[in-house]
């Protein structure tokens, strides 16, 4: 049973990393990728010699290889849009600006509240959010006892 019970999470531990290589190698350009799907599907369908310490050889090579896939392509469309966040619209004179036209005057000054002497709520708040998100509920581990 308890043989089982390895093969089966060995098997799951196989198949994520498979899925994950080839999610990454869709992502690469088309000039790259029919080479890169046949070399990985040849190097998972090869044989085993020696089960446990060849099967984890090849799954620390894979995984090092997704880490490598990670770094080299290029984002998905949808994560892209996911990080865009939300659109501000600017109107002048009944007319939506766009781009950098929307954020300056026709003398080329930049338009908005904040500057290096007043601090924007929004991003205040966002900072907050983010140490917290990040586990500093508070400072007390750098004021030490007094």
């Amino acid at each position: 049973r308890l043989e089982m019970m390895s093969t089966g999470s060995t098997a799951q531990r196989v198949v994520h990393t498979y899925r994950a290589m080839t999610r990454l190698v869709s992502r690469l350009p088309s000039s790259k990728q029919s080479y890169a799907l046949a070399e990985m599907r040849t190097k998972f369908r090869e044989p085993l010699e020696d089960q446990e310490d060849e099967l984890d050889d090849r799954l620390r090579i894979a995984g090092e290889k997704i880490a490598f896939l990670r770094i080299i392509t290029p984002k998905s469309r949808s994560e892209q849009e996911q990080q865009k966040g939300g659109e501000r619209f600017v109107y002048r004179n009944g007319e939506r600006l766009e781009g950098d036209a929307a954020t300056t005057i026709q003398n080329g000054r930049v338009v908005s509240n904040w500057d290096g002497n007043n601090l924007d709520p929004c991003s205040v708040k966002r900072h907050n959010h983010q140490l917290r998100r990040a586990g500093f509920a508070n400072n007390l581990h750098a004021k030490g006892i007094f």
